[in-house]
């Protein structure tokens, strides 16, 4: 079986814009997972952690050897640097909500056997120690890929006995270009997306731990693990849900090893490269159910496309006589729209495609008429980006001058559909539009305040319509349970914000020390800040707390 999975870009060009979707195959990238057995070290990794649990769980290390990393000469050395430090950053991630019971192995004396089954050409020369100082190995590399990828990954180094990842390849595109607006932030959710696949979301832990279950009259895949569904029901809110389909579109590089986008989409492990990404409880679910790792569920709560639907959602088509069925899709082109996290103001996608649509896909009468293509061609929001500005109408990042006079912009601003003026205001017969507002979670009292300009309105406990006194105008506010979903008023807009401030109030209190290899150590007391630390609330002084922890734990070395 040929196992990969890729993002990439495709431009669409169409008269309102440029559009960025995904295609994805294994042309690029295909290796297969192959178990070694492998063997125990006379030393071990010593863990001082005081997030390490009763059962033995640990913030996961993941450990880079950059003697397969080395710049391309046509490569500037920021680009370069650039890409080195978002893989640092990105596993720091990882450690936020991923936990993982350590097991040291010395790979003394297995060089060819790991270049072999990883199709490497170097290794770095500390290459013994990769799996006694991390629970996860990655080497990262360039390559002299197709324009339109970005990068690849897949695992390559798995424990025979447990099927458990060890290792995994990351190939990255040596044409990548920072100089692209946000281009960053966009390169770090691919990096998320594509070690989520080394270490979890790969057909080969599907097959190996039970976890999927494949149609054979319609070639379709589904998973059926235990946590997956029943995070799935809880956030769909229905309750006869026995599986959850994964992609049927876009090749090999999809199908099979991604969410179904018409059920998933923004889910940061679909196929499609969606502007509206982030973090679901559900995907969180996937990496449990591999029986690898303990998940720390707080991500913010930002995954909401299909919430509280119920079981319509699956069983009903996205759009009926020409109308959507469902808040998630639409059916004018252009109207303005807030993609399902309230993140994004943008606006229904509907396109013309250059030949018929599938017909189980089509909603409309002219054949070659729909709306995005991974999501079963149903029209839902979708931004139309410059090609060189990434998340222009974000509402936290975006382009400031896409805000009009009342709106705002930062990690605590949302999405809505108003035409709000203040009375005050001479301007008449405002349209709606697609706007960001500041945000408060009122907990206590389940109220949703918006921020319009200098004034705040409370929104209807269950959402609608809403025309507040002393404004012009409405507003269509969200459930109040379908926005304000925590029990602490956190608000939140970015997927890596959310799980900062997630970990932040839930006390996540840690301290991780990377290494990596190609001659250099780093850990989270070095300049280049790689290790992530929260202090429990009241705990004074970070730096003194880790001391005494260290001194402690030398003296019991000691006596």
């Amino acid at each position: 079986m040929e196992l990969s999975n890729f993002f990439c870009f495709v431009l669409i060009f169409i008269n309102i814009g440029v559009i960025i979707s995904w295609k994805c195959g294994t042309d690029q990238l295909k290796l297969k997972p192959k178990p070694i057995n492998l063997k125990k070290p006379n030393i071990t990794r010593v863990s001082i952690s005081p997030a390490t649990d009763s059962e033995g769980y640990s913030p996961i290390i993941i450990g880079y050897d950059f003697s397969t990393f080395k710049k391309p000469n046509s490569m500037s050395q920021s680009t370069f640097e650039n890409v080195k430090s978002l893989l640092k950053d990105t596993r720091v991630e990882f450690s936020k909500f991923l936990k993982v019971r350590h097991e040291s192995f010395d790979l003394s004396g297995l060089k060819d056997t790991i270049m072999d089954v990883c199709e490497l050409t170097a290794l770095g020369r500390d290459y013994p120690n990769f799996l006694i100082d991390n629970d996860v190995i990655i080497f990262p590399m360039f390559e002299q890929m197709q324009s339109t990828t970005i990068a690849a990954a897949a695992p390559c180094l798995i424990q025979s006995s447990t099927d458990k990842p060890l290792g995994g390849i990351l190939l990255i595109n040596n044409q990548i270009n920072f100089e692209k607006t946000n281009f960053k932030l966009y390169m770090k959710r691919i990096l998320l997306h594509e070690i989520t696949h080394i270490l979890a979301f790969h057909p080969y832990f599907f097959a190996t731990k039970g976890m999927n279950y494949t149609n054979a009259r319609t070639n379709s895949h589904y998973i059926v693990s235990q946590t997956v569904i029943r995070k799935a029901r809880e956030h769909f809110n229905c309750y006869s849900l026995t599986s959850l389909k994964l992609e049927n579109q876009g090749g090999e590089g999809s199908v099979g090893s991604h969410w179904e986008s018409r059920y998933m989409l923004a889910d940061y492990m679909v196929s499609t490269d969606f502007e509206d990404t982030a973090i679901s409880d559900i995907t969180l679910a996937l990496f449990e159910d591999t029986g690898f790792y303990k998940v720390n569920y707080f991500s913010g709560g930002l995954f909401k496309f299909g919430k509280n639907k119920g079981c319509a959602f699956f069983s009903e088509e996205c759009m009926k006589n020409g109308k959507a069925t469902f808040e998630e899709f639409c059916d004018v082109r252009g109207e303005p729209k807030c993609t399902s996290s309230r993140s994004i103001k943008s606006s229904c996608f509907i396109v013309q495609y250059q030949s018929d649509i599938e017909a189980d896909y089509r909603y409309f009468s002219d054949r070659r008429t729909g709306g995005f293509y991974s999501a079963d061609y149903c029209p839902v929001a979708h931004e139309y980006v410059d090609a060189n500005d990434y998340f222009p109408k974000h509402c936290n990042y975006g382009n400031s001058n896409n805000l009009g006079k009342y709106e705002q912009m930062g990690d605590n601003s949302l999405c809505f559909i108003s035409s709000l003026v203040p009375t005050s205001d001479t301007n008449t017969g405002v349209n709606k539009k697609a706007v960001c507002y500041e945000v408060e979670c009122n907990s206590f009292d389940k109220q949703l305040i918006v921020k319009v300009g200098s004034q705040r309105i409370i929104c209807p406990q269950n959402g609608g319509e809403y025309a507040p006194s002393g404004f012009k105008g409405s507003i269509e506010c969200p459930k109040y349970d379908d926005l304000c979903n925590t029990n602490d008023d956190t608000v939140c807009n970015e997927m890596f914000d959310c799980l900062t401030k997630e970990a932040e109030k839930n006390n996540y209190y840690y301290k991780v020390d990377y290494y990596d290899y190609s001659g250099n150590y780093f850990s989270d007391d070095d300049d280049d800040d790689l290790g992530y630390y929260i202090p429990t609330k009241g705990s004074g002084d970070k730096f003194t707390t880790n001391f005494i922890l260290l001194v402690f734990f030398l003296l019991l070395n000691i006596y």
